[in-house]
């Protein structure tokens, strides 16, 4: 069985790495606080339990028809 890590251990261990470019510190520090910020509210939603789901009536994606896109329809299959 092995011992748990030491601190020096684990900040020698890269959490990430950067494949392309080569960010200043200040965007390595950005990045660091957006993934630890992603991370503490991933901890808290799981305790939460799944998400309410939402109303369709506003949503962009149904798209608008414009005032005689119901001309084009035909009768109702009930009446014709």
């Amino acid at each position: 069985m092995s011992a748990a890590p030491s601190a020096a251990d684990v900040l020698r261990e890269a959490a990430f790495r950067v494949v392309r470019g080569n960010p200043d510190p200040d965007e390595l520090g950005a990045l660091v606080a957006v993934l630890t910020v992603l991370r503490a509210r991933a901890a808290t939603d799981d305790d939460a339990g799944p998400a309410v789901p939402r109303a369709n009536w506003d949503r962009a994606g149904n798209g608008y028809r414009g005032p005689l896109a119901w001309v084009g329809q035909g009768p109702s299959p009930e009446f014709a």
